[in-house]
């Protein structure tokens, strides 16, 4: 499953893959909401829609907030070996 990470001045947002239709965000260990795609995920980010009221009071305050998944980093987690 995959994962995608931004590092925000107030914190690390993480979408984190569930299922093959399943994504989670995530801000440290609060959960954000759930998606049907990592991308519908990373827009609420870019815009400052994710009900995290830190994050999303800072609409008009910071500029260039990647809503794009190419500008988040990606973490692949690979099954344990047996």
């Amino acid at each position: 499953m995959k994962s995608y990470i931004y590092n925000a001045d107030i914190g690390t947002f993480e979408i984190r893959q569930k299922s093959h239709m399943l994504y989670q965000l995530w801000i440290e260990e609060e959960l954000l909401g759930k998606y049907g795609s990592a991308e519908l995920a990373a827009a609420d980010v870019a815009g400052f829609d994710t009900d995290y009221v830190e994050w999303d009071q800072l609409e008009n305050e910071l500029e260039n907030i990647p809503a794009n998944l190419a500008q988040w980093a990606t973490v692949t987690e690979e099954a344990p070996r047996e």
